[in-house]
Formats: C-alpha cells, structure tokens, sequence
C-alpha cells in the first residue's frame, strides 16, 4: 500500500478511501487475526448481552411455536429468577426493562413480529398437497423437455397514482377541487414467466 497509495488501493478495490485508511491503520491487528478466514468482522464488537443464559432463551426461541414477548420473559424468570428480581429493582422501570432485554436478543438473531394469522390447513397437509401435485403433474407432462415448460403469473401493476390529499391554504374555498382531475391511478397487467429450468422472463400487456 504505501508504494501505491490509499486512492490507487481504494480504485482497484472499489471500496471506501476511508476504508482502506482504517485498514492501514489496523495493519498489524489484522494480520494477528486468528479466527474464520470467512469473518466479516474483527469480533467483540456490539453491546454485550447481560442475562446470564443467552443461548438457553436463543434455544427457546427457536423451538417455540407460538413466541411472545410474555413468554420469554416467563422463561427468563424460571432460568434466572433471582438476577432478573435484582436486576429489575436497579432500574427506573423494571418491566420495561425487562422487555428491552427480551427483543434484544430476538432482533440481533433475525426474530421479527408478526400479526397471527389462522391457516385452513397444517403444515404438513400443505407438504402433502405440493407433492402430490408435483407427481401429477411430471406424471402428465414427462415428455416435455424443462425447457418447454412455462409457468406464467400475472400481477396488477399501479402507475400515475393522484395524490389522497391537497394542502389548500387556511380560507380558500373549494381549493381541493381541480378540474380534469383523475381520482383513479393508472393500471396495467404484467405477466411474469418462467421456464422449468429456471430461464425468466416478463413481459407487459
């Protein structure tokens, strides 16, 4: 790097100048780094967690089917019931508290919150259903080859949307009332097209 220079290095990388500055910076500590050769960090960083069985209520959440926040605190209370009545007296709010520790876990290992839904059939009835279709379906046409196989689907797409509202000044009268004004957006269909062996293509009609 030094017989080149940081914006020579930074071209031919197509990173950041900035970056490759920090990475001179950081020469020796990178060359030391001893961990995976496919780690995008130098590890340790980020807020640490404080209950003290992380990868118990990591475990939890995984195996849970139906995963609150209520739950996990409940879980929490029956692993460490002491240290969370400790820790919840230390703060201004406890329960609060106590809810912040529980979706900090969920949000740094990709948990996201969903509204429940009722599903007509179980999982397995739909595993059943997709491979039952799927042997019917080769079993009809096994002579096509993938290439000759399309499955299309159309999609509504909206366009020229009108604005929901206007912002008239206080006082005028009908100012929201424009002439020759459409209330209804712009639509089209599109077809999306795919080959059995995974060639797409769309088109617009």
């Amino acid at each position: 790097m030094p017989e080149v220079g940081v914006e020579e290095v930074a071209r031919e990388l197509l990173c950041a100048r900035g970056t490759v500055h920090v990475w001179r910076q950081k020469t020796d500590k990178l060359l030391r780094f001893t961990s995976h050769a496919t780690s995008k960090t130098m590890k340790g960083k980020g807020r640490k967690e404080t209950f003290p069985d992380v990868s118990a209520i990591v475990t939890y959440m995984k195996e849970s089917a139906a995963l609150t926040t209520r739950s996990i605190m409940e879980y929490m209370l029956q692993l460490e019931l002491a240290w969370v009545t400790n820790d919840m007296a230390d703060k201004r709010s406890g329960l609060l508290a106590l809810q912040l520790m529980c979706e900090r876990p969920a949000n740094r290992h990709d948990f996201t919150s969903q509204k429940p839904q009722t599903a007509k059939k179980s999982r397995e009835d739909l595993e059943q259903t997709r491979a039952e279709f799927a042997l019917d379906f080769w079993r009809t046409y096994a002579e096509y080859e993938p290439s000759e196989i399309l499955n299309v689907d159309e999609t509504a797409i909206n366009f020229d949307m009108p604005p929901r509202v206007f912002g008239p000044g206080r006082g005028r009268r009908d100012a929201a009332r424009l002439r020759n004004t459409s209330k209804h957006a712009g639509r089209m269909s599109a077809g999306l097209t795919i080959r059995a062996d995974a060639w797409g293509s769309h088109q617009g009609k």
